[in-house]
């Protein structure tokens, strides 16, 4: 059978893990399956707060300020004022904000957290470096808390926006934490499929990114987007062949666990491709197929199964492992929520 990554990309909250890559992995694994978890989200957090990735922003920085200063005489006033910016945070005293986001790190995981003093000053203090690096990708606005991370000048709800994004070097911070995370991981790892849980509107963002560069790197990877966002989008992106095959060679639609299974195992030649519920995919005539829906019966399901994710990157001096008892909402009436749109039934 192949080998199987899972993803979970940025954002969402960092202290804990999110339940969709333990659920799929306790299932693919109760069927002989290899699988490695990969929790970007809290790992992209981690990273970013490190010396290592603080001078490489500090270089982006140089670089964009080098290139307006060349072209000074032709600025417009907008990027006259960028140049400008990025004058400004050069002189910054990077050294200081690398030692305190160090300390924040400290601080977040153990139990000082609970001295509001402490606490409110280590996210203060992810707060002023996260300003820093969202000057590298202006005008991108990086937020580590609360999650309201912006591109700006890619939509993730417009197509053209999500095939573009991937190639843009200076606004999106998601394509360089792929390179230096997740292409690095895939290089050890070598797993034949990768599959990405998309939940949020952010997450759609960096998850098509991950996707792209990770098919642009390794073409003979096969790579299936899943999840909440993915799940509502189904009918529009069926409707979009040509994402099959650039950005993902295939969509899973509601719950994935048998899905995922039955894909691997298509995918190994003990079924066929049309077997697999819950499947978007292109075939290679270029075709596109939506399989069967399949719900799963979740008081057969084994629980959730966390080994491999990195307990210790999480913001959270306490292990926070989530519970789901019931899956949609016994109610479903509130016209404001919409929980259940990633279930195909209300409430099991």
């Amino acid at each position: 059978m192949k080998k199987v990554m899972l993803i979970f990309p940025p954002e969402w909250v960092p202290t804990a893990p999110y339940l969709a890559l333990p659920s799929l992995a306790a299932v693919l694994r109760q069927n002989g399956i290899d699988t490695v978890l990969k929790d970007i989200n809290v790992e992209m957090y981690d990273h970013i707060f490190t010396p290592g990735f603080l001078l490489f922003v500090k270089s982006k920085i140089q670089d964009r300020f080098k290139e307006l200063k060349q072209n000074a005489a032709n600025l417009s006033a907008e990027d006259a004022e960028l140049k400008q910016m990025l004058s400004d945070y050069q002189h910054i005293d990077l050294d200081y904000h690398i030692q305190k986001v160090g300390r924040a790190k400290e601080i977040m995981r153990s139990e000082e957290f609970y001295e509001v003093e402490k606490s409110e000053w280590a996210l203060n203090a992810f707060r002023e470096v996260m300003e820093y690096v969202s000057v590298a990708y202006f005008p991108a606005s990086i937020q580590f808390y609360p999650i309201e991370s912006n591109l700006n000048v890619y939509r993730p709800w417009v197509s053209e926006d999500l095939l573009k994004v991937p190639f843009d070097n200076k606004v999106n911070v998601y394509a360089d934490i792929c390179r230096q995370l997740v292409l690095r991981s895939i290089r050890k790892e070598k797993p034949e499929v990768v599959g990405i849980s998309i939940g949020t509107p952010v997450q759609l963002m960096s998850g098509i990114t991950f996707a792209t560069l990770i098919k642009e790197a390794f073409p003979d990877i096969h790579v299936t987007v899943g999840g909440n966002i993915i799940t509502r989008l189904k009918d529009e992106f069926a409707k979009k062949p040509h994402f099959f095959g650039k950005a993902f060679d295939s969509m899973i639609t509601y719950e994935g666990e048998h899905a995922l299974v039955w894909l691997v195992e298509a995918l190994s030649g003990k079924r066929k491709m049309n077997e697999v519920s819950n499947l978007i995919y292109k075939d290679e005539e270029g075709q596109m197929h939506v399989n069967e829906t399949y719900q799963e019966r979740v008081d057969q399901l084994p629980p959730p199964d966390f080994d491999g994710m990195p307990w210790e990157k999480y913001f959270s001096p306490e292990k926070l492992v989530p519970y789901l008892g019931t899956r949609g909402c016994y109610w479903g009436k509130c016209t404001f929520c919409d929980h259940g749109a990633g279930y195909i039934d209300q409430f099991r």
